[in-house]
C-alpha cells in the first residue's frame, strides 16, 4: 500500500456476519412485499395491476427463495431468526393499505426501490472478489426483476394516482418505518418514525373481490356451453372467456397465502407460483378472447366463485380447489386439446396444453399440502374426507355449471 500522506485508505467492506444480516432484511422484505401483494390482488379494481401483481407475488417469492439459498450456503439456516421487530412492523402496516395508490406506492416505491438500491449497492458493500455467489444472485439477478418492477409500478401509477386522494400520508409514514429501522440494511443512521396516519384499518382477506366500474358480471341463468362438436367456434369463445376468469382462482389463492402465515416457506413459495400460474392462464383466455374479437371489459366477471369461496375457511379453500376442482378438471382439458388439435387449431390446443401442465403440479402440491394444513390447523378430517365434504359445498354453491358438471363426471354421474 502506498504510504504517502496522501494515499487513500482502502473501502471498508462488511463482514460475512453482517452480509448475512443483510440478506436476511432482504429475504424478509420480498417475503413481506410477496405476502402483501398476494392479500390485496382480490381488492385492486385495475386489470393491468391484477396481472402485474400476479407475477410479482410469485417473482417476489422466488427472490426471496434464492436469498433463503445463498444464505444457507453461509451457513445460515434460519432466514427468519433475528430480524428486528422494526422490519416486522412494517411488514405488518404494509398490509394495512386502504387502495391502489397506497399499495404500488409503498410496496413498490418505497420497498422495492429501497431493494433496488440496496440490490446495486451490495458489490461495493461486501467482498466481492471472495463473494461472487452473492454478488450474482443480488445485483444481477434481483436487482434486474427488481428495476422492471419498480419502473413498471412508477408508469402505472402516474396514470392512477390522482384516482386515490391522499395516498402521500401512508407512503410517508412507511417509508418512515424503514428509515427508522436503519433502511433495507440495517445500517443507515436510524430517522424518525411518522405518527400513524388515521382511518387504515385492517381490510384484508377481501370477502369480495373487486373489478372496474361499469365491467359486466356474470350471469349464470345465461351461462349455457354450446356443444364442442356441433358449435366449435362458439364453444371456443365461450372456454376462453371462462379462462380469463381464472383470476377468481389467482385471488382466492392471494387470499389462502395471506391467511396461512403459519405454514412453511415452501408452502408458501409454491402458492406464489400456484398463483402465477392462475393468473397465466387467465391471461391465455385474454389472448384468445382478444384474437376473437371481444375486449377485455366486454367479458363478464365471474367474480361470484372468489365471493363464495370466501365464506369457507382458507384450509377448506386450499382443499376444495386444489383436490376437487383442479383435479376434476382434467378430463375436460384432455378432451379440449384432442378437440382442437382434430380441427388444426393449434393455438388454442397450446394455450390448454401449458395449462395441463400447470395443474398437473397444482394437484400434487394439494396432495402435499393439505395434509399439513388440516395438522397445522387442528382439523380431524382426512385430505379424502375433506374433499368430499367441500366437493358437496361446491355442488351447492357454485355460480358455474361447468365445475358441476366437471365433478359429475369425475364421479362418473354426468346427465349429459
Amino acid at each position: 500500500m502506498d504510504g504517502s500522506p496522501g494515499a487513500r485508505a482502502p473501502k471498508r467492506r462488511i463482514t460475512i456476519e453482517q452480509n448475512v444480516a443483510y440478506l436476511k432484511r432482504y429475504a424478509f422484505l420480498e417475503r413481506a412485499c410477496m405476502r402483501t401483494l398476494a392479500g390485496w390482488l382480490p381488492g385492486v379494481p385495475e386489470w393491468e395491476a391484477k396481472n402485474e401483481i400476479g407475477l410479482h407475488v410469485w417473482e417476489s417469492a422466488h427472490a426471496a427463495d434464492e436469498l433463503h439459498a445463498r444464505l444457507r450456503e453461509l451457513r445460515a439456516h434460519h432466514p427468519e431468526r433475528g430480524v428486528s421487530a422494526g422490519l416486522h412492523a412494517l411488514a405488518e402496516a404494509l398490509d394495512h393499505a386502504q387502495n391502489t395508490a397506497e399499495v404500488i406506492a409503498t410496496v413498490y416505491l418505497v420497498v422495492k426501490r429501497a431493494l433496488l438500491d440496496a440490490y446495486r449497492a451490495h458489490p461495493d458493500a461486501t467482498w466481492a472478489e471472495f463473494d461472487r455467489p452473492t454478488v450474482k444472485v443480488v445485483s444481477e439477478r434481483l436487482a434486474e426483476v427488481t428495476a422492471r418492477q419498480v419502473t413498471w409500478a412508477e408508469q402505472f401509477f402516474a396514470g392512477v394516482a390522482a384516482n386515490y386522494p391522499g395516498w402521500e400520508a401512508w407512503r410517508d409514514y412507511i417509508a418512515s418505518l424503514l428509515a427508522a429501522d436503519g433502511g433495507v440494511t440495517g445500517a443507515e443512521p436510524p430517522g424518525a418514525a411518522l405518527p400513524r396516519p388515521a382511518g387504515h384499518p385492517l381490510r384484508l382477506p377481501w370477502a369480495e373481490c373487486q373489478r372496474m366500474p361499469g365491467w359486466p358480471i356474470f350471469d349464470p341463468a345465461v351461462d349455457i356451453e354450446p356443444d364442442r362438436k356441433a358449435e366449435p367456434e362458439a364453444h371456443r369463445l365461450w372456454r376462453f372467456k371462462h379462462y380469463l376468469n381464472e383470476m377468481t382462482a389467482a385471488e382466492t389463492l392471494g387470499s389462502i397465502l395471506w391467511m396461512t402465515p403459519e405454514m412453511p416457506w415452501e408452502y408458501q413459495h409454491n402458492v406464489a407460483r400456484h398463483l402465477w400460474d392462475e393468473v397465466r392462464h387467465s391471461q391465455l383466455g385474454q389472448t384468445r378472447v382478444q384474437q376473437l374479437g371481444l375486449k377485455i371489459e366486454e367479458v363478464p366477471q365471474v367474480v361470484q366463485i372468489y365471493n363464495v369461496m370466501m365464506t369457507l375457511p382458507a384450509v377448506e379453500q386450499y382443499a376444495l380447489l386444489t383436490t376437487v376442482i383442479e383435479p376434476n378438471g382434467m378430463p375436460e382439458k384432455v378432451a379440449n386439446r384432442e378437440h382442437w388439435e382434430n380441427i388444426d387449431d393449434d393455438i388454442s390446443a397450446a394455450a390448454v396444453s401449458y395449462d395441463w401442465s400447470d395443474e398437473n403440479f397444482h394437484v400434487r402440491w394439494g396432495k402435499k399440502w393439505t395434509p399439513v394444513l388440516l395438522e397445522t390447523y387442528g382439523y380431524q378430517e382426512t385430505p379424502e374426507a375433506i374433499a368430499a365434504r367441500t366437493e358437496a359445498w361446491l355442488m351447492e354453491n357454485t355460480p358455474v355449471k361447468m365445475q358441476q358438471k366437471m365433478a359429475l363426471d369425475a364421479h362418473g354421474n354426468s346427465q349429459n
